[in-house]
């Protein structure tokens, strides 16, 4: 939560041999989540791969962190439709673990973003309905940031004079309330609607998050985002 995923992992790295943990698929799933997050599609699948009596089990946690794993995995993949499917299939857990559940609020954020570049603009706003269905205090902070940004996303996407100002609102939360990562992506979205300049400095906060966080979908993103300088004249 705080983007300090080196030490995330070295204690994920060290506790099966130091703690004798080997044999918990728990542990196993995080290592798959932490890879797929840092873009290891690989490394991922791998360790999803041998969770076999994790998947045998009809607990709500369990079935979550499964899905949430498999979920930031496809999105690793650049596979938005399968991404979309196992966030929803997390946020289908929300009866028994609570909205603000720590796998649902990082599975409704990236529900919304596959959404978002899906063009499926019904499922953003079922989305939304879900949350505003929630007494506030139901819902994480990091949510109703997220929500703030989704919205931002759909008022730029309909041409709403209003957007800018959503979106400034958004990163605000994000910064207050969320994570680096989930700040990281905000602001990527930020610049896609904004002057050169502004976006200039939104990439290069986006991107110094990403090398912190050895990030490579998110180095990816703003690389896609960064406008190619023209070759220095001699």
């Amino acid at each position: 939560m705080t983007g300090d995923w080196d030490t995330a992992g070295a204690e994920l790295a060290q506790a099966p041999d130091g703690d004798g943990l080997a044999d918990i698929e728990f542990l196993a799933c995080y290592r798959a989540w932490l890879a797929a997050l840092r873009g290891d599609v690989p490394a991922a699948q791998a360790a999803l791969a041998g969770l076999a009596e994790l998947r045998a089990t009809a607990d709500p946690q369990d079935q979550a962190t499964i899905a949430v794993a498999e979920a930031f995995t496809a999105a690793a993949d650049r596979r938005p439709a399968a991404a979309l499917r196992h966030a929803r299939a997390a946020l289908d857990q929300a009866g028994a673990l609570g909205i603000g559940h720590e796998y649902l609020r990082w599975a409704w954020p990236l529900a919304a973003r596959a959404a978002h570049d899906l063009a499926d603009t019904a499922t953003i706003r079922e989305l939304l309905a879900l949350l505003d269905a929630c007494p506030p205090g139901r819902l994480a902070p990091m949510q109703r940031a997220e929500r703030d940004l989704a919205r931002a996303r759909l008022a730029a996407r309909d041409g709403k004079p209003s957007a800018p100002e959503l979106f400034a609102a958004a990163i605000a939360s994000l910064r207050e309330r969320s994570t680096p990562y989930h700040l990281a992506h905000g602001l990527l979205d930020y610049a896609q609607h904004v002057d050169s300049e502004a976006a200039e400095a939104a990439i290069r906060e986006a991107r110094d998050i990403a090398v912190r966080q050895r990030c490579q979908p998110l180095l990816d993103r703003a690389a896609d985002l960064t406008p190619a300088r023209p070759p220095a004249q001699d």
